[in-house]
């Protein structure tokens, strides 16, 4: 190294270490962004099953009498989902269907007896 001489990183170095940390920032937000996709995509699942824990529990009293779907009888974000449920063969069939943030449909469906022991 000749005395006086300064050593230091070359314009094209800089380039490449800011692109490669680009890369790992754009990385970084994609997966940010599906994390909260699942988290919507968790709690939809989870309000569709309590919407037809619910109406199982009550035995048709609820707000899915009919055999197509249908708004729930929900306020809030529960409006947004559809419900049907059906007697069959000593069954209770509840469907929740609704559309997730992504634009998919959804469906979720829960059966229980129609009569318990003891009831």
């Amino acid at each position: 190294m000749k005395p006086g001489a300064h050593r230091g990183f070359t314009l094209l170095e800089m380039m490449i270490s800011l692109l490669v940390l680009a890369v790992g920032v754009l990385g970084l937000l994609r997966l940010q962004t599906e994390l909260l996709h699942s988290q919507i995509a968790a709690n939809d699942y989870n309000a569709a099953t309590n919407l037809a824990q619910a109406v199982l529990e009550q035995r048709h009293s609820g707000g899915c009498r009919r055999p197509d779907y249908a708004p729930a009888a929900a306020s809030g974000t529960l409006s947004r989902f559809q419900c049907r449920s059906r007697a069959a063969s000593g069954t209770i069939s509840v469907d929740v269907r609704w559309v997730d943030s992504q634009g998919d449909s959804d469906t979720l469906s829960l059966s229980a007896p129609e009569r318990l022991a003891g009831d």
